[in-house]
């Protein structure tokens, strides 16, 4: 057993047991002061009573001779009687204090605790004289509180306690084994992540509206993260593999080409000219890297100015024009006039972002379809929108187009080339503008949005240096 796990089931099960130990026996404690008290009131009502009646009956059967209390012989034996009985000790004093008569202890006085001290009762004895009254001593009755009651009491209270004490331990025990079991299915599934199968799930049924449940939600979550990020991370290093290795062959076969004659001399500069396209592909596949890199590290700069939205966007749909014209599309535009519109953001990253969108929308559309750019002010805001026709993106891949190494080829099974970055790079830079971008696809349309922060400024974007 992980030590960790053992710790926190033990520190859990043995925290229970103490703290209903420690309740367990302050309330003994309470029980006993209390019982002590209620059966001392008892026993002291108890002998008031006897010591009455001891004095009931003493009292016409007393005779004095000068000042000298006289006992009969059947005082003498009715008394201890009496005493035995009623499990109490009878004395028997002159007003002097001196003991006339005892009966001695009771059996159940003798080795009682002494922190359960007797009880006593004193009474004035008083005899029928000439001329009235006289007292003539004291009947003193004493007795410890019922030992067997007590004794009982505390029998059945130790039992009691034993019992709970158990119930409580192995309730306790269950507790925090089910307490603990989402933990150890977590920590079960984050071994079965060390060793690449992201495929385990903690149990999330067992433990309704707790934070066990939150926490084993999150956990699950964060686990299908993880492998749908290992499986964009795979296509990712399939697909970087593949675009690297196809130029790097091309390159490779041309230059060896012209360098061993192959290559005729009158096609050395078309065969340049195609190396050089390829250099110029690998170069985008590093930037794409390089930025997605930047990202990750949070080293994205921004330098945001006011500039014209409309301006800058028609500016990045011209230069498409060749593409545009070569898939045959019709350009549909919904941009108001220049100097109208201006937004405050960083031109550099929002040229990215219109050109990622733009190119996206040129690559996915039908031969000879329709291409869409609109912006307009909005709440306060310059709404984008880029749409495109053509085969939509699948209502169950539209929630992951923004992810990294996501590859458009998935949906619409066209773009054989990219690496999957570049909405994920858009969406980061409208984030880091606080911004958001948003994606609807049916009905043969697909169309991106994003919003920018208006402004009023009237600073043209040709004076941007």
């Amino acid at each position: 057993m992980n030590p960790c796990r053992r710790t926190i089931f033990i520190r859990y099960f043995w925290r229970s047991v103490i703290l209903l130990t420690v309740s367990m026996l302050a309330l003994t404690a309470s029980f006993i002061v209390g019982a002590s008290r209620v059966l001392a009131a008892q026993q002291r009502a108890k002998m008031a009573t006897a010591a009455m009646q001891v004095q009931d009956y003493m009292r016409p059967r007393l005779t004095v001779r000068g000042l000298e209390v006289q006992f009969s012989s059947e005082m003498r034996t009715v008394l201890p009687l009496i005493a035995d009985i009623g499990d109490m000790r009878v004395i028997i004093s002159d007003t002097e204090g001196n003991v006339k008569l005892d009966t001695g202890e009771p059996p159940l006085a003798k080795g009682f605790p002494e922190r359960m001290k007797p009880i006593t009762i004193s009474l004035p004895l008083v005899v029928d004289m000439l001329g009235g009254e006289a007292r003539v001593g004291y009947v003193l009755v004493s007795s410890g509180p019922n030992e067997q009651l007590f004794r009982q009491f505390l029998h059945n209270w130790a039992l009691m306690i034993v019992i709970v004490v158990l119930l409580s331990g192995v309730t306790a025990y269950l507790s925090a084994r089910r307490q603990t079991r989402p933990l150890r299915q977590m920590a079960a599934c984050a071994r079965s992540f060390e060793r690449g199968d992201f495929s385990a799930r903690a149990d999330t049924e067992a433990f309704q509206d707790c934070e066990i449940h939150d926490l084993a939600q999150a956990f699950n979550g964060m686990a299908e993260t993880l492998r749908r990020g290992e499986e964009l991370r795979r296509g990712f290093i399939a697909s970087i593999s593949h675009e690297l290795k196809t130029p790097m062959t091309t390159i490779s076969g041309y230059i060896g080409g012209i360098l061993d004659g192959t290559v005729p001399e009158e096609r050395r500069e078309e065969t340049l000219q195609i190396v050089r396209d390829e250099v110029m592909r690998l170069s985008r596949l590093v930037e794409s890297a390089a930025n997605l890199s930047r990202l990750q590290t949070g080293q994205l700069e921004l330098h945001p100015r006011p500039f014209d939205i409309a301006e800058l966007s028609l500016r990045v749909l011209l230069g498409l024009e060749q593409r545009v014209e070569e898939k045959g599309l019709s350009v549909s535009l919904d941009v108001p006039k220049p100097d109208s519109l201006y937004v405050n953001a960083d031109p550099d990253s929002v040229t990215q972002v219109l050109t990622n969108l733009l190119d996206n929308a040129v690559k996915f559309s039908d031969p000879g379809g329709e291409l869409s750019l609109s912006v307009r002010l909005q709440a306060g805001k310059a709404r984008v929108s880029v749409a495109n026709s053509g085969q939509p993106i699948p209502p169950e891949d539209l929630p992951y187009v923004f992810d990294r190494f996501y590859k458009a080829d998935r949906s619409r099974s066209r773009d054989k080339t990219g690496l999957g970055l570049g909405l994920f790079i858009t969406r980061t830079i409208l984030h880091a503008h606080n911004e958001d971008i948003t994606v609807t696809s049916d009905a043969g349309r697909t169309e991106f949005s994003f919003t920018l922060s208006a402004c009023k400024s009237p600073q043209p974007l040709r004076d941007i240096p």
